[in-house]
């Protein structure tokens, strides 16, 4: 794949989210899309976002290498918003590195290409710190899909 580095400004992300770890994320991130597609969740979020291609799968750790959360949601505009009930992520600006995959690539392999290969060949790595990553889906969640990753130069 070809990953390239690109600086992003502040995107507010509304959705739904599921704490995980490494072990129970394939359980645990399943529950959370079926629920979303199918209890009328995906429906509220468009709502707001009047958006109805574009999605983020957003994750950042709780408890570093051990838990974190994934969100699935839509780019919202501003906070003014009425997002009662939604959980919200900001992805902050920053420098990301970005690869894109077709829609039936593997996601594992997908973030392992990208963080054990991509990123350090174009010698950056992931932000530990305040990490944040995210899938980025532009025509929908059975689309080609993006992986994003804030980025610090190896030093």
């Amino acid at each position: 794949m070809d990953v390239k580095l690109v600086k992003i400004e502040k995107r507010i992300i509304a959705g739904f989210s599921v704490e995980t770890t490494l072990e129970t994320n394939s359980k645990d991130i399943g529950e959370l899309y079926n629920d979303f597609m199918n209890n009328g969740k995906k429906e509220l979020l468009q709502n707001i976002s009047n958006n109805a291609s574009e999605y983020y799968g957003v994750i950042w750790y709780t408890e570093l290498h051990k838990r974190y959360l994934y969100l699935i949601g839509q780019k919202i505009n501003d906070n003014n918003m009425d997002t009662k009930g939604f959980d919200i992520k900001i992805i902050p600006e920053g420098n990301y590195c970005c690869s894109k995959f077709p829609s039936k690539y593997d996601g594992i392999k997908a973030w392992t290409d990208f963080y054990n290969t991509e990123i350090p060949e174009l010698g950056y790595k992931p932000v530990e710190q305040n990490d944040i990553a995210f899938e980025y889906y532009p025509n929908g969640l059975d689309g080609e899909y993006e992986l994003w990753s804030l980025v610090e130069k190896v030093q």
